[in-house]
């Protein structure tokens, strides 16, 4: 599966924004493109690994990790095998108290206006705290799923908790971002809502570049340190998920998917799927039709 690049669905109800994506996934195929939303985000393997991009830094998931994805930053997730994992996805406005207090200024507002930002690997926790946060997020997953008596107001008391926690063994750091860097961030992300747009067309680099005011040579650079991919690697992997789109919901023949997902060589975008999805496209679209 893909998602648009800039998440603008609503996460939840608008009188209680939280939800709580389970996904298992059998095949390995699951995979969630470059994309960034102004909700936090924590991810939890239950069992099986995923392959996480945040910020252009590639991290594992193993059973039993968990990892925290801040508003605005840009991720993607992919699956290794059979996997079932867990996705905790709230407006960080819904921590706000009407009545600003002491708790709300020092402990609150920094982390809803994004001056202090959660740790992204669950390996900055020490071993007691990592097991006490585990706790509270299998709570958080099971009181969402069953409903008791109670269960949001329990949810939310899990997470200030968990809040509580962070503060206690100073777990979050400040955000650096400058407005220079924040600038470039932005156009970056124009570029991949471009590429989301674009990609049944040629691409062209210098196209790309221009976009964010970069030379290519730079501008190379600064999508790799920021997507941890290459620009042509990035473009080579969303059309492949858009091909999976339409082989898993259409009979259209294979060559023709290929043409109207931006690979005019045939051989090439075969050899593409191969390296991205492990097995070649008539071999995908027979699995997901089980």
């Amino acid at each position: 599966m893909s998602r648009a690049y800039h998440e603008d669905k609503i996460h939840g109800t608008s009188v209680f924004p939280l939800q709580v994506y389970s996904h298992h996934d059998k095949d390995g195929f699951y995979f969630v493109s470059q994309h960034w939303h102004e909700e936090l985000e924590w991810v939890y393997a239950e069992y099986g690994i995923l392959n996480l991009t945040i910020r252009g830094k590639s991290l594992v998931l193993n059973p039993g990790e968990f990892c925290f994805i801040n508003s605005g930053e840009l991720h993607e997730i992919k699956s290794v095998g059979e996997s079932l994992h867990h996705a905790v996805v709230f407006n960080p406005g819904f921590l706000d108290f009407s009545l600003y207090d002491a708790c709300q200024h020092n402990f609150i507002r920094p982390i809803t206006s994004g001056t202090l930002l959660f740790p992204t690997f669950c390996s900055t926790l020490s071993p007691e705290d990592h097991k006490q946060v585990l706790l509270h997020m299998q709570e958080i997953i099971k009181l969402y799923h069953t409903l008791p008596t109670c269960a949001l107001l329990s949810i939310k008391l899990h997470i200030l908790h968990m809040i509580e926690l962070f503060f206690q063994a100073d777990y979050f750091y400040k955000n650096t971002l400058s407005p220079k860097g924040k600038d470039s961030l932005n156009k970056l992300k124009q570029v991949i809502e471009y590429i989301h747009i674009h990609y049944p067309e040629s691409i062209a680099l210098q196209t790309l570049s221009e976009i964010c005011f970069m030379s290519p040579n730079y501008f190379c650079h600064y999508f790799k340190q920021e997507i941890g991919k290459t620009p042509i690697s990035f473009i080579n992997e969303y059309r492949i998920e858009k091909a999976c789109e339409m082989l898993s919901e259409s009979k259209v023949p294979i060559s023709n998917i290929a043409l109207s997902v931006g690979f005019d060589n045939f051989s090439y975008f075969i050899r593409k799927f191969r390296e991205y999805k492990g097995v070649a496209p008539n071999k995908y679209r027979s699995l997901c039709l089980k």
